[in-house]
């Protein structure tokens, strides 16, 4: 796999890649009229504006350069229930990690997340925390077998579903640099 930090040129594959990263990974947990109703267009526009606006992302391509995955970071934008402002026990997020059913279980998502750790860290950010669905098994274990604590929850809405996300914390990032 190839990685790079994503340009507004990488808006339609990471698109692409959101919209069919939520069907795969959320289908049965949310409603199939919402997952369906997801436009990859209308998706990568917003990329353009989030890419704008200071959010980084690494994009994953295969040895052909299709896009396989992306992972999504920026300072920390929701904290974890409690946490002090003043003292903050993380200071970056990653706000999106999804990679495209084909390349699972083939340490993608351990790469990107090593990546977005290592890129945080250049900018002073040693730890970081990210929202996940509780009911999303297979994401919930990965976090957990990656050394992520769980350190809160919340209510979301999606579609007409109240649905609780749980938040993972790695108060030092170096635990999912790769060596």
């Amino acid at each position: 796999m190839k990685t790079d930090l994503a340009t507004p040129d990488d808006a339609n594959d990471l698109g692409h890649i959101h919209v069919e990263g939520w069907r795969a990974s959320y289908g049965g947990l949310v409603e199939q009229s919402f997952l369906d109703d997801l436009d990859p267009a209308k998706r990568a526009q917003q990329w353009r504006e989030w890419l704008a606006a200071g959010t980084e992302a690494y994009i994953a391509r295969d040895t052909d350069g299709k896009p396989a995955g992306f992972v999504a970071f920026n300072k920390l934008m929701t904290a974890p229930p409690g946490m002090s402002p003043v003292r903050p026990l993380y200071t970056a997020e990653i706000l999106a990690i999804y990679i495209l059913p084909a390349y699972w279980r083939q340490g993608l998502g351990r790469q990107l997340l090593s990546l977005a750790a290592a890129r945080l860290k250049e900018k002073k950010h040693r730890s970081l925390c990210l929202w996940i669905l509780e009911k999303n098994t297979r994401g919930n274990a990965f976090y957990k077998a990656l050394g992520g604590d769980r350190c809160g929850k919340k209510q979301v809405e999606i579609g007409s579903r109240t649905l609780t996300d749980v938040c993972y914390g790695w108060r030092d990032t170096s635990k999912l640099l790769l060596t």
